[in-house]
């Protein structure tokens, strides 16, 4: 039989994706200060400078200048294709005793990119870069400062440290002149800063010729730093121990910061308010055709069904240090067995919920899920299934103790399914006999 298709909200699947992927990772990183470095502990009377965007035949050498003359060191975060294309800039920074570093290959933000174009333009920078120095790659900075979950975790593969800004001096916009560069820079800086000013026009939304308004006001600048007490120092004096990122700790962080906005959205709760449960709830109105169900009834469009989701800090709690996914497949069905029941006492005594029809969830566990009562559908093949597969994938990645590596041996096993249990079914195999309205622990409805 062909599989009813099911109205899931597209728009907030794609909404959680787009948050999860890209949005959360960077206001967690810019603005909750987690995973990068934006600034160095105060007390040394330091200050890093570093340049974005180069290199640039035009302007870059004549900013070495200036540095060659100041005695002063920077780090040169260099987009590939650049580099690729002026190696003998490349090579010039390096001589002259400057740090280089990763800015991507084409200056695209990653928001746009899928995890194997984020590993390309990581790699490729990095290649470029190791070829015409012959130095190991030890810093990067994303450009505009985007981040996805891939490129977090793929800094963290390489070794690398995100290093961004403590401020911006907008020499990059239409309208800024020497002066107004010089004053921001000296207005705003304090001991521990990360500077950033840009040697190269040629990027997106960068205004033309502001590179040579940034030559000019270099000079003033590095006096004025000087004049403050502060010294430029390489990036390297800056310890990063404390900033170190890891994958887990970070997406755990990212999961609150959009978690309780997205389930608020679309409608989904806590099966045990105000207390910790395996199963998240959500009611919803089933959009297909006629779904014959494996007791005989029939869910119909416009009829109630439950959508169940894993809370997963539960789910990470749970599995420990098990890298085996067959055991976590395991763990989930033991805590869905014994959450079934408080499910069936909520549709038997909570008014809110005396119309659903079914239980309903779309997950790649769904191995042994018979046992329990429920029937695993195939989902239809199309963007749906794919955009769910991905992120149940990737979710299961960075959650599972064994990370991505451990999960390719299980890549043609992990296909999402639906999942289905009717009512009927629920209450006979999990309705505890002789149930008081007291043992409802599960908050009720009027």
């Amino acid at each position: 039989m062909d599989t009813p298709f099911i109205d899931t909200p597209f728009i907030q699947i794609l909404l959680l994706l787009f948050l999860s992927y890209a949005v959360a990772p960077t206001v967690l990183i810019r603005f909750g200060r987690i995973g990068a470095i934006s600034r160095a502990p105060r007390g040394g009377g330091r200050v890093a400078l570093t340049f974005d965007d180069g290199p640039d035949p035009f302007y870059t050498p004549q900013i070495l200048g200036i540095l060659r003359d100041h005695q002063v060191k920077a780090c040169f975060f260099v987009v590939g294709s650049k580099a690729r294309a002026n190696p003998e800039l490349v090579r010039q920074i390096v001589e002259a005793g400057h740090e280089i570093g990763n800015h991507g290959f084409w200056h695209k933000p990653v928001w746009l990119l899928g995890p194997v174009s984020t590993a390309r333009d990581i790699i490729e920078t990095n290649r470029t870069i190791e070829e015409f120095t012959g130095q190991k790659v030890r810093y990067c900075r994303p450009a505009w400062g985007l981040f996805n979950l891939f490129s977090i975790a793929y800094y963290q593969l390489k070794g690398l440290k995100v290093v961004l800004w403590t401020f911006m001096s907008w020499d990059w916009t239409k309208g800024t002149s020497p002066e107004s560069i010089t004053r921001k820079v000296l207005n705003r800086v304090r001991d521990g800063a990360i500077l950033i000013l840009h040697d190269s026009d040629k990027t997106a939304g960068a205004a033309r010729g502001g590179p040579a308004h940034v030559i000019e006001a270099l000079p003033a600048i590095l006096r004025g730093l000087q004049q403050k007490g502060l010294r430029l120092v390489p990036l390297e004096e800056f310890t990063m121990k404390k900033h170190r990122l890891t994958v887990k700790s970070c997406f755990r962080r990212v999961w609150g910061v959009y978690d309780w906005t997205i389930r608020k959205l679309s409608g989904i709760r806590d099966l045990r308010e105000g207390k910790s449960s395996f199963f998240r709830i959500a009611l919803r109105r089933y959009r297909g055709k006629d779904w014959p169900m494996p007791d005989g009834s029939v869910l119909k469009a416009g009829e109630t069904y439950m959508e169940l989701h894993i809370n997963n800090e539960r789910l990470l709690d749970t599995i420990g240090d098990n890298v085996k996914v067959e055991r976590t497949a395991l763990i989930a069905l033991r805590e869905v067995r014994s959450e079934l029941p408080v499910i069936a006492r909520l549709l038997e005594l909570d008014n809110r919920y005396r119309h659903i029809k079914a239980l309903l969830a779309i997950t790649l566990l769904h191995r042994g899920t018979e046992h329990l009562g429920f029937t695993a559908y195939d989902m239809p093949k199309g963007p749906l299934r794919t955009l769910i597969s991905w992120y149940e994938r990737w979710m299961l990645g960075l959650y599972h103790p064994g990370g991505f590596k451990k999960l390719g041996a299980y890549r043609d096993k992990l296909v999402p399914k639906y999942i289905v249990m009717t009512r009927q079914d629920l209450m006979q195999r999990y309705l505890p006999a002789g149930l008081g309205v007291g043992e409802l622990d599960v908050g009720r409805g009027t």
